[in-house]
């Protein structure tokens, strides 16, 4: 075992360490410019037409060793998220409550066996309508410990379990249809109604989210067929044996059901707690109540911060139904503390990368270099060509609310000149800027994701790629009607 996580932090980090090269090695060569930024409903956006050429600002060699602890300081929410997370699955996960509920639940499914093929749709659609509605990204990231031992219990793999949470809420996120953090943020700069156009948009979620079932059930039957044909064959051999998952044992202790209670209970409260705003403004409409108001409750929903906190609730609360002892909730914590934290040292040289391109200030000239390109072409292919710019910045700047602050600025105008509606202008950057997340190693979500089922950076990359260039082609074709409907 200790061979194979050898392995994987080795390439992993080799490619991570390379890029962070690349990067730094662009900022000798690519001209140094910024645009000017204004504050918008509270978000500093850029102002376009007012690019300039700045003072060059190579990086050299201290500068990339910086840059990591950088970015451990610019990705401490996420890392604080994971290592709470790692804390309180591992004390869940002694009490036997899980292990014992998977069990339950794999021998249930071995006596429907034909309802195990629903696990993958209805999986799928529950997590792409997160991401579709609410823009459920670093969410994502509590329910895959959860599923990687289920997707075991039926045959399957850790790769499916990682990719059911993670890639379900990632096609939910990329052809959102009310997610406030790209459609919501992008409309509002681009002075198109909000949440305007949702027709087309559901189609285009409907669109996606098949097509991603429909590639994860072909894998899902080829890996229950052989085994090895597993992206994560090795891996799984040991998680099985760690899991000592088997057919017979399905007994739920009293006290282990208390704690799967405990901890369904808290996932539906985390739920409520990011969709609080949308559940206010619903109630209030409905019956004329204003809970925010009566509650006193902030109008924000819940992020990162509030979700740890929560989740730290709920392991306080399952170790204390599961009797556990002081010392052994501190050496379970920390026990999954400890296993999270290669992955969070991996996500601060992923954010250096981030962090070198910006002190170099090379974003803003590749931005202005790709949209003046735009503005030459056909409408269809300036649509298209917007969505790829997404792609070139989606890697550098992974957050959906911060592409959407720095292009569309910039692509919203360009738009009116090259004869495409700014919805369509919308949706090429809701497209754009959302695949590539599932892969690139600049995104923390997708370090810690992989980082979960042990998956090596390259198998990973290697395996997505045919999806990848499906959902790209798919993309380009959803562009199309958009042009001769004058879609608005």
């Amino acid at each position: 075992m200790s061979r194979i996580l050898s392995k994987i932090k080795l390439n992993t980090f080799a490619i991570i360490l390379s890029i962070l090269a690349l990067v730094a090695a662009l900022t000798w060569i690519v001209p140094s410019g910024a645009y000017n930024r204004a504050e918008v409903n509270g978000r500093q956006v850029v102002v376009a037409g007012t690019y300039q050429p700045v003072a060059a600002s190579p990086q050299g060699i201290f500068d990339l060793l910086k840059s990591p602890v950088q970015g451990f300081s610019r990705a401490a929410d996420v890392i604080v998220f994971l290592l709470l997370i790692g804390g309180v699955l591992s004390v869940v996960e002694k009490t036997g409550a899980i292990t014992a509920g998977i069990q339950a639940a794999s021998a249930f499914f071995h006596r429907y066996p034909k309802l195990r093929f629903l696990f993958i749709p209805l999986g799928i659609i529950v997590f792409s309508l997160c991401g579709a509605t609410f823009g459920m990204c670093e969410e994502a990231l509590i329910f895959i410990p959860i599923f990687i031992p289920l997707a075991l219990s039926l045959g399957y793999d850790s790769a499916l379990g990682t990719a059911i949470p993670f890639i379900g809420a990632g096609v939910g996120f990329a052809a959102a249809f009310t997610n406030p953090f790209t459609v919501g943020i992008a409309q509002g700069i681009a002075q198109v109604p909000l949440y305007s156009g949702l027709g087309y948009r559901l189609i285009i979620w409907a669109i996606c989210t098949t097509v991603v079932i429909t590639w994860l059930s072909v894998y899902a039957m080829r890996v229950h067929k052989d085994p090895t044909k597993s992206l994560t064959y090795e891996f799984d051999i040991e998680k099985r044996k760690e899991l000592k998952l088997n057919k017979e044992e399905t007994r739920i202790t009293r006290r282990q059901k208390w704690v799967l209670i405990a901890f369904g209970l808290g996932m539906v409260g985390l739920v409520i707690g990011v969709l609080k705003p949308q559940l206010c403004a619903l109630i209030q409409r409905a019956w004329g109540i204003d809970l925010m108001q009566l509650l006193r409750l902030e109008e924000a929903g819940w992020y990162i911060t509030e979700i740890a906190a929560w989740f730290l609730g709920i392991g306080f609360v399952c170790g204390f139904l599961g009797k556990m002892k002081m010392q052994q909730f501190s050496d379970a914590f920390f026990d999954g503390v400890r296993g999270m934290a290669e992955i969070a040292v991996l996500l601060c040289f992923a954010q250096a990368i981030v962090i070198i391109a910006e002190n170099g200030h090379i974003l803003d000239t590749m931005l202005e270099w790709m949209s003046g390109a735009i503005k030459h072409l056909h409408p269809v292919c300036a649509s298209w060509a917007a969505m790829m710019l997404q792609t070139v910045i989606d890697f550098f700047i992974p957050s959906g609310s911060g592409k959407a602050v720095l292009t569309m600025p910039i692509l919203a105008p360009l738009a009116d000149l090259i004869g495409i509606t700014r919805q369509t202008m919308v949706l090429a950057f809701q497209l754009g800027g959302s695949w590539l997340n599932m892969v690139i190693p600049t995104d923390p979500v997708t370090i810690a994701a992989i980082g979960f089922a042990r998956i090596a950076y390259p198998k990973w990359l290697k395996w997505m790629l045919p999806l990848l260039l499906v959902m790209y082609l798919l993309s380009f074709a959803l562009l199309i009607p958009p042009y001769f409907m004058k879609w608005q």
